[in-house]
């Protein structure tokens, strides 16, 4: 095996692991469980799970905003050569 591909694959399980373990460490507690929040920690939860949500919508709807762009430029510049003849 190349050093370099045992670094990226090394690499690959070190990333796996840790998003997987940081998207897991609030399970274990008690203050991010919705049904034991009370007053105060169930409205930061609230906002927090909108926040992610509107991040998570904004992100799509830019992609796909880049995306319909590219394609109504290259539909203007094939009316612009239309009208030309």
């Amino acid at each position: 095996m190349e050093p370099l591909l045992g670094v990226k694959i090394g690499s690959l399980f070190a990333l796996l692991t840790l998003t997987l373990g940081g998207g897991l460490v609030p399970i274990c507690f008690k203050w991010f469980r919705i049904d034991a929040a009370t007053g105060r920690h169930r409205r930061v939860l609230s906002l927090l799970g909108c926040t992610s949500a509107g991040v998570l919508l904004g992100a799509g709807l830019m992609h796909m905003t880049a995306e319909a762009l590219e394609e109504i430029e290259s539909e203007f510049q094939k009316l612009m050569v239309q009208d030309r003849k």
